[in-house]
């Protein structure tokens, strides 16, 4: 796979500075994770169509997209702690606007404060994937882990804020206490990378010819695939849980959205215990057990008629998909090295699949009702695991013609 890194200069990578860039993840998760117990709050589950429900997670995709594909565009001109900046601001300011279009205000206007808040989140990612260009290429695979047990525990705290506010009846409570924690990172971004002293054509820019050949590897169609079901199956589950134990079971919405954060702890928690039990297990099996289980529980999840059973289903679930981040850290430890445009498109890709899927089950819920709705995470799971064996057997394949290639002395 091609890369651009060989243009710049040779940073070390900084402990502190990584770790503050890292920091962004957080406030990813924090955007990205609030519109599943949010809508709660808004009392869309009494109400409001299914459709219209799925169309608020249409519009933070589209703020995401359009925003990421700028921010890009900028970073080629610009700082990554420039754009980092003004992106958390951009966070703030988009937590605050939800706070003031809260109902009754015309469904319209919190759809765009949702578009408003994706685009943060993707211009906000897409100075994460430059700032932290240094770490990413000495170890993309324990930087990258990092990074989704942080995003995830973003999901995790913007859903106890929710749950946490949810009896003072003033939905704007979340939102304005969440927006306080963007504010703080902007100041946080760290400025010894490539700094105003530094001439420009110190970072050549990302060529889209080389991002789309970059996109045409195999491995590269493979990865990008698997983290586009692995998201949509994630976020089938965090956008609908909530209305799905509501409507399915007749569960209180507090603790419908108590049952998300267990689901966020559940998919924490396991990746922090995959990361050191997959180096020690073949991985094919592991795979294999996990999306079983996955797949299994989300067809549990589906029929069970017990606020208990169902918690028991999603708890299993998010441990199960936790294993999938840990492996795709090794995999690209193994075959990729970092190329700041392609790893953007690539979460770019990943996003969208994360919130199309909820905006799909919208139309889906609406034509078969809500209770077959998590039957599509159950038959994503199954496509996970295929990507992921293929992705496995690709990589055993290129081991096994570099092998047969190495004593004919050509390069390999």
């Amino acid at each position: 796979m091609s890369t651009n890194t060989a243009a710049l200069p040779k940073i070390p990578p900084s402990a502190s500075a990584g770790g503050r860039w890292c920091a962004g993840f957080f406030l990813v998760g924090v955007l990205l994770g609030l519109p599943g117990s949010l809508l709660v709050t808004w009392q869309y589950h009494i109400e409001a169509r299914p459709e219209t429900i799925g169309l608020h997670f249409l519009a933070l995709n589209l703020g995401y997209v359009c925003c990421v594909f700028g921010a890009q565009r900028v970073l080629h001109r610009s700082r990554p702690w420039a754009i980092g900046s003004v992106s958390a601001v951009l966070a703030a300011g988009s937590l605050f606007c939800l706070s003031l279009v809260a109902p009754p205000v015309a469904d319209g206007w919190r759809m765009a404060a949702l578009g408003l808040l994706g685009g943060a989140a993707g211009a906000l990612l897409a100075s994460l994937l430059y700032g932290l260009e240094p770490e990413f290429s000495a170890s993309p695979g324990p930087v990258t882990n990092r990074a989704s047990i942080l995003f995830g525990s973003g999901c995790l705290v913007s859903t106890v804020a929710v749950a946490a506010t949810y009896f003072t009846g003033w939905p704007p409570a979340s939102t304005l206490i969440l927006g306080a924690v963007g504010l703080p990172f902007a100041g946080l971004v760290p400025r010894d990378r490539l700094t105003k002293n530094e001439p420009d054509t110190m970072r050549r820019p990302d060529a889209p010819h080389e991002s789309v050949k970059d996109l045409r590897s195999i491995a590269a169609v493979l990865f990008t695939l698997l983290l586009f079901f692995q998201f949509g199956n994630e976020w089938a589950i965090a956008g609908w849980l909530p209305f799905f134990l509501i409507h399915r079971l007749g569960t209180n919405p507090v603790w419908a959205i108590c049952a998300l954060t267990a689901y966020f702890g559940a998919l924490i928690l396991g990746r922090l215990i995959a990361q050191a039990v997959l180096p020690r297990l073949r991985h094919s099996s592991l795979m294999v057990a996990a999306m079983g289980t996955a797949a299994a529980s989300c067809v549990s999840l589906s029929l069970t008629n017990t606020f208990a059973g169902a918690v028991t289903a999603v708890v299993i679930v998010g441990a199960a998909f936790a294993l999938m981040f840990p492996f795709i850290g090794e995999r690209l430890d193994d075959r990729f090295s970092y190329h700041p445009g392609f790893y953007s498109n690539a979460s770019s890709i990943a996003i969208s699949g994360a919130m199309c899927v909820p905006w799909l089950l919208g139309y889906m819920a609406a034509w078969s009702g809500l209770r077959y709705v998590m039957f599509v995470p159950a038959a994503g799971s199954i496509v996970v695991l295929i990507l992921a064996l293929l992705i496995v057997l690709e990589a055993h394949l290129m081991n096994a013609n570099d092998q047969a290639k190495a004593p004919s002395g050509r390069s390999v």
